[in-house]
């Protein structure tokens, strides 16, 4: 039996939970080879699990990887959810796509590791998404997109055809990335924005046309 492990012990991380049970309540195989086994905390964060606490684990760098465990990154923020993967992948672990039963996944897209797909988020044909992306409630990747890796979708975002986004970016809510537009890595696309042709790393982009307001800060 497979055991299931969240790193995350936050908001991020308790609707990860909440999407788990959905999902194992959803498919009753695999449910019978499946268990939740907890929440790691990432480099010490204080969290708040509220009627989950009794779930954690202790701390993430603390945490002997298992052959029968499954990860899922519990976190929002593209940065820390590249830490956390690249870093759990160093170490041998193994991470889930943890996809709500309300989401349509086209047969012919390609999806890979460690992403999790929220409820009602739609993926159409031929579209290829990396690893470790967060689309949230009601995100819509169109044909023949390309998304790279540790990408945040707020609600209702939306990348429409051809489009192409690299890593690290942020989408907030109901923004826009336009036919064939191409993003870099690290940007920050502000709600309601729409992207039009592009723009290339760690720029803040808003409006409709979005246009750079700024750049997003070295951590």
């Amino acid at each position: 039996m497979s055991k299931i492990v969240i790193i995350g012990n936050s908001g991020a991380a308790r609707e990860c939970y909440w999407l788990l049970r959905e999902v194992l309540e959803s498919a009753p195989g695999l449910a019978q080879d499946s268990s939740f086994a907890g929440f790691l905390d990432w480099k010490g964060y204080a969290g708040d699990l509220k009627e989950l606490q009794h779930f954690y684990l202790g701390t993430a760098d603390a945490h002997v990887i298992h052959s029968d465990e499954l990860f899922i990154i519990g976190v929002g923020n593209p940065e820390l959810r590249r830490d956390i993967f690249m870093t759990f992948k160093s170490r041998g672990a193994s991470f889930m796509n943890l996809i709500h039963p309300w989401t349509s996944i086209s047969q012919s897209a390609i999806i890979g590791e460690g992403n999790i797909l929220q409820r009602g988020s739609t993926v159409l044909c031929n579209a290829n998404i990396g690893n470790g992306n967060y689309l949230n409630g009601f995100s819509t990747i169109s044909h023949d997109a390309e998304i790279g890796d540790f990408n945040f979708f707020a609600p209702y975002s939306i990348v429409l055809g051809s489009a192409k986004i690299g890593n690290g970016n942020h989408l907030g809510p109901y923004s826009v990335i336009l036919e064939h537009a191409r993003m870099g890595d690290g940007n920050l696309l502000a709600p309601g924005g729409a992207l039009y042709k592009g723009c290339k790393d760690n720029c803040r982009m808003a409006g409709n046309p979005a246009l750079k307001i700024g750049i997003v800060a070295d951590k």
